[in-house]
């Protein structure tokens, strides 16, 4: 099949690549010139585990090209995809700008099979935007050019993407007519995951129901953690516990600082804003959204608890990104964190280091924020360290390390990746999520009460 994806963020690109992988002719389009230069050039612009290789080798098989005007591709493509961002605006609704924007410079075809043309809507949307898009290209377009604009939404995660694309859980297909269901099913049928066809309403809810629904288990997840720590109980062994109760599963119960990233902070923002005007409070969502607000205050008090006066301190940020396997620093937890110490101790000297993020986040940390090129750099000399993004390098740092480097080698854990028993043991101050280990030595006070 010939298709066009417009949109050459990492999401587009991996279903371009993805889709050309399985023998499709894809034509990539966006609308920023240098980002189609670069990717015309063999560069690929983004921190996406497999990706390069995937888009290298089908551009170099002539599968897959690029290209910056949108306007004409309906004459080939009998696929046209549409996989543009849809950010969060002041209000914290989704502006479709750019989506109205490739809506409204889709030119009239040829028509020559007599079939209508798919146009497929991959971004996170609200809902109805498909029946909207579809009733604004009939409004222009000539009758003689058929046209259905159907929901399929993409659920890949970021560091996972290409995994995500190959080895999908679901595939949802919304459409309004058995046709263009079949037709996409068809397309899909490769793919190993389950196909799904629902409405078109009813797959665009299913986007953002998903990513609201785990922003409910991990700000429960974290209510759990600080329970357990107000009353003595380990948390990631109340998780164990929970995740094996086949009804629960495992996945998204870790404790640390919360959820961030490009998706699911906007997507459940949105879906409270959509809900209230529809007259349907969604307020377990809102809950779990204020809950996540709450995570850098919690852990910027129980830095207060073990420092004491930390506005004439140094403390070490382990971390910066959304997420490990990422660069992305999009409503990253560190952002917050960072303004919670800057806003209640306004003195403190705060250093960085993240394996990936250093230069996107450059352009978004203040300039008081010092980034390192190493987690040694960012250590040295620090009273204090939190762990913010959960990199497996973090991991490997021994003991001896944090108290050679350190000034002090308090350790706040925000993601639960060390071994604390053992750093305690060893003479280093670890605190947890949701779990307080004890303090080696004569004292029996637990770590969260030590003031150094």
């Amino acid at each position: 099949m010939k298709m066009a994806i417009v949109g050459a963020g990492a999401a587009g690109l991996t279903m371009s690549a993805g889709f050309a992988e399985l023998g499709h002719t894809v034509r990539c389009v966006d609308g920023d010139s240098g980002k189609i230069a670069q990717l015309s050039q063999g560069i690929v612009p983004y921190r996406e585990p497999g990706l390069e290789s995937l888009v290298l080798r089908n551009f170099a098989a002539g599968r897959l090209s690029f290209g910056n005007d949108p306007s004409a591709v309906m004459n080939e493509a009998e696929l046209l995809f549409i996989a543009v961002a849809t950010p969060a605006d002041e209000r914290g609704d989704m502006s479709l700008a750019a989506l109205w924007k490739v809506i409204d410079r889709i030119e009239a075809w040829s028509a020559d099979d007599g079939r209508p043309r798919l146009i497929a809507i991959a971004s996170t949307v609200p809902v109805g935007t498909a029946e909207r898009a579809e009733s604004r290209l009939r409004g222009r377009l000539p009758t003689s050019c058929a046209v259905e604009v159907v929901s399929i939404p993409e659920f890949m995660r970021e560091g996972n993407a290409v995994r995500d694309f190959f080895e999908p859980a679901r595939i949802v297909i919304g459409t309004a007519t058995p046709e263009a269901a079949d037709r996409l099913t068809q397309l899909h049928r490769r793919l190993p995951g389950p196909i799904i066809a629902v409405d078109r309403r009813s797959a665009e809810l299913a986007k953002l129901a998903a990513n609201a629904c785990l922003a409910v288990k991990i700000s429960f997840a974290n209510e759990m953690a600080a329970f357990a720590e107000q009353v003595g109980a380990d948390y990631p062994l109340v998780a164990q516990s929970l995740g094996l109760d086949p009804r629960i599963g495992p996945y998204f119960l870790e404790a640390g600082l919360g959820f961030g990233g490009s998706s699911m902070p906007r997507d459940s923002h949105a879906l409270v804003r959509m809900a209230d005007d529809a007259g349907a409070p969604q307020t377990l969502v809102e809950a779990a959204v204020r809950a996540n607000a709450m995570l850098p205050l919690r852990m910027v008090r129980k830095l207060e608890a073990a420092l004491s006066d930390p506005a004439r301190r140094k403390v070490a940020l382990l971390g910066l990104s959304c997420k490990p396997g990422t660069d992305d620093m999009r409503d990253a937890p560190s952002l917050r964190l960072i303004a919670e110490l800057s806003r209640r101790h306004p003195g403190i000297v705060l250093t960085a280091y993240d394996p990936e993020a250093v230069a996107a986040a450059r352009s978004v940390l203040p300039a008081s924020v010092a980034i390192c090129a190493s987690a040694e750099e960012a250590l040295c000399g620090a009273d204090a360290a939190i762990v913010v993004t959960g990199w497996s390098e973090f991991r490997h740092i021994q003991a001896d390390n944090f108290k050679s480097w350190m000034n002090r080698p308090i350790i706040m854990d925000g993601r639960n990746i060390l071994d604390a028993e053992s750093l305690n043991a060893q003479g280093v101050v670890c605190i947890g999520v949701g779990r307080l280990p004890s303090i080696p030595g004569p004292s029996s006070r637990r770590a969260g009460e030590l003031a150094m």
